[in-house]
């Protein structure tokens, strides 16, 4: 592609050694990557200033460099100098203009929220590509027609998603549903892309290690919703107080309530650790539905996908019957199978947000115990560790603290951190049994043998994933599979 056609909608502040008919090679952000003839954005990072790179990149002799400051690199005749006001905003720009605008030949779905985002995406990609085709991109997958990928982000950046949207477009794939990131909001990933339909779950404390403030995390999340253009049609749930407060800038953005009145309202919760009953009342009908998620917070997450698929023009009756049939998404509230006498969950509860939901709901249920085993993530927000462990204490019969991707910290610190919201053991036996035990493997078998006839044993934190992270390495752990091997080696038989 020639220089003058690739930057023909960027706002540019400045040009160097100037050659319109020049044609380039990629497009990147990694000087890493440079080749002779690429073009090279000087992006800035949460830990990184691309900045810095620039004179690299001239040495690997790429054809085109993009800036916000002046380098102190001289920049040679043969090679094109480009100021821009942002580079993070000029990089999906220019791998848009680079693919011929796959984004605007797809029909964008994005969900963001602090917890939420996963179900609704995932679970309105499986309902939607019974009609057409459909790609999910998110924390679990990337999920196209004809390939899955494994995910690098929830949202992937530019340089990865530009070119996957245009291999949709090769796949003939009508609608794409992905999940959106506050980080992603931040570091402009999705810049300028067009979306159909923004759904808004709900807002709730995390990632203040990256944001600092629960106001900064909110801006970040509207930005979705306040970026150019705008998406087509939004959907919010106003029960959340900050979903109130970004229906106030979008009155007319569509509104889901459990609670108040709103587009879509939800009626008649019934409740079971085996599923889930409701009606949803919207455009003067009442509609029933029968889900096998448990749990409040699911009835948010498939009303949205309800409601999300009225507003992109199907019957959300029509889809009674295949939301009967999904078993669960991975790693939410997912079943472990081949157990009598007690249940087990896995689930990715990872918030103070979501533990209070996930237990004060199997609570409520009144099983015998909970025996719940958790740990918190190393280097991230570390002001959420006292509170979910407070809510686990509050609600749990027996505790087992443990490590969940610890990176660099001392798992034993994380556990000291999480202490601090438990407070000291009840002399008295009115609170849980706790035990710390850092290796999560033996914290799952703890608890396994512990288990008594209807128990419910909640094991957080992990959900989906296949990976322990133990300072930068990844090695291989799955807690669904780690609980069906306990119970290969622990045959018992349970006696009412």
């Amino acid at each position: 592609m020639r220089v003058t056609q690739l930057f023909e909608d960027v706002p540019i502040l400045e040009k160097r050694n100037w050659h319109p008919n020049l044609n380039v090679g990629r497009i990147t952000s990694d000087s890493r990557l440079i080749e002779p003839g690429d073009v090279f954005v000087a992006c800035r990072g949460a830990r990184m200033d691309g900045h810095d790179f620039l004179s690299q990149a001239i040495q690997a002799k790429a054809s085109v460099i993009v800036y916000e400051n002046l380098p102190e690199a001289i920049i040679p005749p043969a090679i094109i100098g480009v100021q821009v006001a942002n580079a993070n905003e000029c990089l999906p720009q220019l791998l848009r203009a680079y693919y011929r605008y796959p984004d605007q030949k797809i029909k964008l779905i994005g969900v963001t929220g602090t917890n939420g985002k996963t179900t609704i995406s995932y679970l309105l990609h499986l309902l939607i590509r019974e009609h057409t085709r459909s790609a999910y991109l998110g924390t679990l997958w990337y999920d196209l027609p004809h390939q899955k990928l494994a995910a690098t982000n929830t949202t992937p950046g530019p340089e990865v998603l530009i070119p996957l949207l245009n291999d949709m477009v090769k796949e003939e794939v009508k609608t794409c549903i992905m999940e959106v990131s506050s980080h992603a909001l931040h570091q402009k990933r999705v810049y300028g892309l067009g979306f159909e339909l923004a759904i808004f779950s709900q807002l709730t404390q995390d990632h203040l290690d990256y944001h600092k403030s629960m106001e900064d995390y909110f801006s970040a999340k509207k930005l979705f919703f306040d970026q150019v253009p705008h998406p087509r049609h939004m959907l919010i749930n106003t029960d959340c107080a900050y979903g109130k407060r970004l229906h106030k800038s979008y009155p007319n953005a569509k509104t889901l309530s459990l609670t108040a009145a709103a587009d879509y309202e939800v009626k008649g919760v019934d409740l079971s650790f085996h599923g889930s009953r409701f009606s949803l009342c919207f455009k003067g009908r009442e509609v029933p539905f029968q889900i096998r998620l448990p749990f409040t917070h699911n009835i948010y997450n498939v009303a949205e996908v309800l409601a999300a698929l009225d507003i992109l023009g199907y019957d959300p009756e029509d889809f009674r019957g295949a939301l009967q049939e999904i078993p669960g998404i991975p790693g939410r509230m997912e079943r472990v199978s081949g157990v009598d006498g007690y249940q087990i969950f896995v689930d990715y509860a990872h918030t103070p947000d979501a533990f209070e939901n996930v237990l004060s709901q199997t609570r409520r249920l009144n099983p015998k115990r909970i025996l719940t085993v958790f740990g918190c993530g190393g280097d991230r927000d570390k002001g959420k560790r006292p509170l979910m462990g407070k809510i686990a204490a509050h609600y749990s019969d027996i505790l087992v603290l443990t490590s969940d991707n610890p990176r660099t910290e001392d798992p034993s610190v994380i556990i000291r951190d999480i202490q601090k919201g438990i407070g000291k053991p009840q002399t008295d036996g009115s609170g849980p049994m706790i035990h710390t035990i850092s290796d999560r493997r033996e914290a799952i078998q703890k608890v396994l043998s512990l288990a008594q006839l209807d128990d419910v044993i909640l094991i957080l934190g992990k959900g989906h994933e296949d990976y322990q992270i133990l300072g930068d390495v990844k090695i291989p752990f799955d807690d669904r599979k780690v609980v069906q091997s306990c119970l290969k080696k622990d045959q018992r038989v349970f006696f009412s």
